[in-house]
């Protein structure tokens, strides 16, 4: 291929990101994405591999979730506070799975739809009560802030992953209650997802509108542009016969053809969508958004539910975020992904969770942040593979830990992390080729030494 005085690889990279960010010869087309598009053409796509979803999900509980009132409860104990629902199946232990009674209509399908899956990481561990650590850790799965200030959070992995696939969106973020640094390259040269508001506010992103037809353009208008842009192309392709220029052609005509066809510019658009049921509006909006993106063909999306803080009022915040917005909501938005026959996987948690004990035994309906014996929660959809399962076991009391020694079989970040990339078919930490581009070099977005493996052995996911 022909450079252009770049010297090296390196230059040729900071080159095709200027030229990319500068949206050269695309004005009058009013096509923004297309030096997105140019810039992941120039960097190459990234092929999937053994990969056993179409799609991802990721709802981020801002403030850290109890885990003793949702997915780990201790029944008989007196740091319960609410009854639970018998799976009736097994933990990897061989002790029966329960749930809070807030989730009767997910375990109905838990229980009833093969369709649907559970998975329950019962043992996660980073060691911070720190909410900006700790939403910061489990968006990038690593833990420390010396490498979780480095490595790229995962909407911004997933928009380099998923480079040319989803209606030429590989990645989305729905702006609310997110957690810190959910859309960030750090120090690596990935692209971020677009970055959004649900319902209304989303008409007034540029990226979101770039994706239709620019305003006062109609059809036929917009084919005579489209040809006469493309006679220009071709008289500068005969000149300059190299890749680059191949890219960035064809970088213009995928972004021609997106904003012709609209398809991207209608999974943005609620309107005649019914919102899923909930409390909370914003949260309703989300959750909605989040389920026509991905059926529509987008393979990552991430949002969030904030409210989780539950030093006082635990009982009506669990009611609320969790009996509310999930065993209504996400169940919803489950069994639309369902009836789409998309293969989903839902991740579900927060920066930490609370204090098991905390102040409940003293009669306080709150909990304190803990970051060492926490849950989170995986929903499989149409992926038989699948095997409901609950790893991780907290104690009696739900006091175990790592700091004590006696936590069992502790998940860290990566763990989480390498279970959701190698399912989403990279293979990180296995083969160099999903190592992504930090500045000083290319390494793989969670750490090499990972239990992910094992974790996917446990739920089906690898033979």
């Amino acid at each position: 291929m022909t450079h252009i005085n770049c010297g090296c690889d390196e230059k040729r990279r900071d080159f095709l990101k200027k030229v990319g960010k500068s949206g050269l010869a695309l004005g009058f087309m009013g096509l923004s994405m297309q030096s997105d598009i140019f810039v992941q053409r120039a960097f190459g796509e990234v092929p999937r591999k053994n990969a056993l979803y179409d799609c991802a999900l990721q709802i981020f509980f801002s403030g850290g979730p109890s885990q003793t009132d949702t997915w780990d409860p201790k029944p008989g104990e007196n740091v319960n506070q609410f009854n639970t629902i018998n799976l009736g199946v097994n933990d990897k232990y061989g002790n029966p799975i329960q749930i809070s009674e807030v989730f009767p209509n997910l375990a109905n399908l838990v229980m009833n739809d093969a369709n649907v899956g559970l998975g329950l990481l019962r043992s996660m561990s980073h060691g911070s009560n720190s909410h900006g650590n700790g939403q910061q850790y489990m968006n990038c799965f690593w833990k420390g802030t010396t490498f979780a200030d480095m490595y790229p959070s995962t909407a911004a992995v997933m928009a380099y992953y998923f480079q040319g696939s989803g209606l030429g969106i590989p990645a989305v973020v729905i702006n609310g209650s997110n957690g810190r640094q959910v859309n960030d390259a750090k120090q690596s040269r990935c692209p971020t997802a677009l970055q959004v508001n649900a319902g209304s506010g989303q008409g007034s992103n540029r990226v979101v509108q770039a994706l239709g037809l620019p305003p006062g353009v109609d059809a036929q208008r917009y084919a005579r542009r489209q040809n006469l842009l493309t006679k220009l192309n071709a008289r500068f392709l005969s000149q300059r016969p190299d890749q680059l220029a191949k890219d960035f052609d064809k970088a213009t005509r995928d972004a021609i053809d997106i904003a012709a066809k609209g398809d991207a510019a209608r999974a943005f658009d609620l309107t005649g969508t019914p919102l899923v049921p909930g409390a909370n509006n914003g949260v309703r909006q989300r959750l909605t958004q989040a389920a026509k993106l991905l059926t529509a063909g987008i393979p990552y999306v991430a949002c969030g539910i904030g409210g989780n803080d539950s030093h006082s009022n635990n009982m009506r915040t669990i009611r609320r975020n969790w009996g509310q917005e999930v065993d209504q909501g996400v169940v919803e938005v489950i069994n639309r992904i369902k009836n789409s026959g998309k293969r989903c996987l839902i991740l579900m948690g927060g920066e930490f969770g609370r204090t098991p004990e905390g102040k409940v035994p003293r009669g306080v309906d709150g909990r304190d942040h803990w970051g060492d014996g926490f849950s989170w929660a995986m929903v499989s959809v149409n992926q038989p593979l699948f095997k409901t399962g609950a790893w991780g076991d907290t104690g009696p009391r739900g006091t175990f830990r790592v700091r004590d020694n006696n936590l069992v079989d502790p998940v860290e970040p990566k763990d989480l992390g390498a279970l959701l990339y190698r399912s989403m078919g990279f293979q990180v930490g296995l083969e160099v080729a999903y190592d992504v581009p930090l500045n000083a070099r290319d390494a793989p977005p969670v750490d090499r030494m990972n239990n992910g493996t094992a974790l996917m052995k446990y739920f089906g996911l690898t033979a």
